[in-house]
């Protein structure tokens, strides 16, 4: 979204891969390993309304080679070569004789015509006149043509029924998608800015390493040496319970305390569950722009005196109850 939100992008475009597979490269290099696939996460997007889908075309993709951009060729129903045309023929209308029409020529191209069936002459009117397929190779002559496609990669010609067909669509930012967008970031500025006053140092947007190498990608970092504490934190306006697992899994990759921000949906009590149990603390904005810590669980399904309340305390935070 951040791209489109930018305008670095105009749209999310579509190509076709070596494998024939539609795909989005502007929206895989952001994807991370538990997301989805490019396509799902685009038409996700869509059905929320924050992206517009629109038809572009379809394409489709050789079965030999899996390259896409197949031509359209027509071949010859009795021996199945391409070297056909589409032809004047006429038909004699006497003896119902049809063939090329410089079948029928005579020498001196006069008025008269020659019908090499009948053998007789024969003037322009006494002609059906005709457009038939004629093939190159064996002679034949037909109506209607087998329709093929035609690989310009691998020269392998198929039915149209054996190519795989992939309709390709653009996805465009919508007015909701870019108040969204806008929300996102502000509320990304908000939580950073407010790590920052408290005397942590903040980084947005980056990439953070574990004991073994492993990358993860958070949307806040904040860190006080002096106070040996370390925190990451999302940003999210729907939140699941496996978004928070995978939050808590990764703070305690990376040993720090996960703070996950929610910016449009309230946190059900299943939600609130989720992140008590892996040591998640849940914040949102109240109207006057401050942030909150989400509390409306009883205490006693809270570990009394966990790193969540004493991390919570030290950062400075405000329960919804405490305000």
């Amino acid at each position: 979204m951040a791209e489109l939100g930018t305008d670095s992008i105009e749209c999310f475009a579509p190509t076709v891969n070596d494998k024939g597979r539609v795909n989005y490269p502007e929206v895989a290099k952001l994807l991370t390993e538990r997301d989805s696939s490019s396509i799902e996460a685009l038409n996700s997007l869509a059905e929320r309304g924050l992206l517009n889908k629109e038809y572009k075309t379809k394409v489709y993709i050789c079965p030999s080679c899996q390259i896409e951009g197949l031509q359209y060729i027509t071949g010859c129903p009795s021996c199945k070569s391409t070297h056909t045309i589409r032809t004047r023929f006429f038909e004699h209308k006497p003896c119902s004789y049809s063939a090329p029409s410089d079948a029928f020529e005579t020498e001196d191209n006069g008025d008269l015509y020659y019908c090499p069936n009948c053998e007789d002459k024969v003037e322009f009117s006494e002609f059906h006149i005709l457009q038939k397929h004629l093939c190159n190779e064996c002679d034949e002559s037909f109506d209607n043509p087998n329709h093929q496609l035609w690989c310009l990669e691998c020269l392998h010609i198929c039915p149209p029924a054996n190519a795989t067909e992939q309709t390709l669509y653009e996805y465009h930012l919508t007015e909701n998608g870019d108040r969204w967008y806008r929300t996102q970031t502000e509320a990304r500025e908000l939580l950073a800015d407010e790590f920052d006053t408290r005397g942590f140092d903040v980084s947005v947007d980056t990439e953070l390493q574990n004991d073994e190498g492993i990358l993860y990608d958070v949307h806040i970092h904040a860190r006080d040496e002096l106070l040996n504490q370390r925190i990451i934190a999302d940003i999210h306006s729907t939140v699941t319970p496996e978004n928070i697992q995978y939050l808590g899994r990764v703070a305690e990759e990376l040993q720090a305390q996960p703070y996950l921000l929610i910016t449009e949906d309230s946190a059900p009590e299943t939600t609130l569950q989720a992140a008590y149990q892996h040591g998640v603390t849940l914040l949102w904005i109240d109207q006057n722009g401050s942030i909150q810590r989400y509390e409306s669980l009883e205490d006693e399904h809270r570990s009394p005196g966990t790193i969540i309340d004493r991390l919570s305390s030290a950062v400075g935070f405000k329960s919804a109850e405490e305000s």
